[in-house]
């Protein structure tokens, strides 16, 4: 099972004087403290300093329940400053299946009725994981995008739109790469996928999307966040890319991944609120 969950939060302080600090380091640690009180030792496991992580986390983003989700960037997950009384909240995404479990049978219904990111103090509201609540939540599981994607009917269109909400970098030889490629991408997402769900796919998917696949339209710029003793730069904005192949079982497993992504995240630090991503419009 794949989950993304709004966690609605509302301000009991005025939150860190600091208004371009970003709290992802804190929503990290609040993450793994509420694994832990469910299950000690596979919060000892995410804590691991090597290997990838099966989940992510957003900053402090603004909260908005609408009947539907919204096509606007209004609902942009950025790192804000709330202030007193002020709704809010954080997302946390899980893409492993015992992780998974443990998110949304423990977690979720046993939330502390406060919580602590930095110095800012919040209620914590009813979570959010029906994407017809909230356009960043939503679950799903391997089966169901192999279903969309590869079952008789689905419509394979070129076209794949994405949005960066939070900045996004891909890490090369200790610096941040400040543009999206389609290679590293894909790539991406490749890998955390195989890592979690079946079928899986081979790792030539690259070099053909390195052939076969370019940016077509974007609308980007560079931010950088502040997570205290560090800064970090990264790419927000749209961007669409073009499926040059006319192989239809490529196109498929590229779309599938590019949905995937919601869950997984893009790049660098996603458990620490970097590289949230989903579709801009559905196909």
């Amino acid at each position: 099972m794949f989950v993304s969950a709004i966690i609605p939060l509302t301000a009991l302080n005025v939150p860190d004087p600091q208004p371009n600090r970003f709290h992802g380091r804190a929503a990290h640690a609040l993450f793994l403290d509420l694994v832990r009180r469910a299950d000690a030792e596979l919060a000892d496991k995410l804590h691991e300093p090597r290997g990838d992580k099966p989940f992510t986390v957003s900053a402090v983003l603004p909260h908005s329940l609408s009947s539907a989700p919204s096509p606007s960037p209004g609902t942009e997950l950025r790192s804000r400053r709330g202030g007193g009384g002020a709704g809010v909240g954080v997302r946390f995404t899980t893409f492993e299946p015992r992780l998974s479990h443990v998110l949304g049978d423990s977690v979720l219904p046993n939330l502390p009725r406060e919580i602590r990111l930095g110095t800012a103090l919040f209620t914590t509201g009813t979570p959010i994981t029906d994407r017809a609540l909230h356009p960043w939540a939503g679950t799903t599981d391997a089966g169901a995008l192999v279903e969309r994607w590869f079952g008789a009917g689905q419509r394979i269109e070129q076209r794949v739109d994405l949005e960066f909400a939070s900045p996004t970098a891909h890490r090369q030889i200790h610096r941040n790469m400040l543009f999206p490629q389609p290679a590293a991408l894909w790539g991406g997402w490749l890998r955390a996928w195989n890592a979690v769900a079946q079928p899986t796919f081979e790792e030539d998917l690259i070099a053909r999307v390195e052939a076969d696949v370019a940016i077509s339209r974007y609308t980007l710029r560079t931010e950088v966040v502040d997570f205290g003793e560090y800064r970090e730069a990264g790419w927000v904005g749209k961007c669409g890319f073009t499926i040059f192949s006319d192989e239809v079982a490529l196109r498929r497993v590229l779309h599938l991944l590019a949905d995937f992504a919601f869950y997984c995240g893009t790049g660098y630090k996603t458990t620490q609120g970097m590289g949230q991503t989903r579709r801009t419009s559905e196909q």
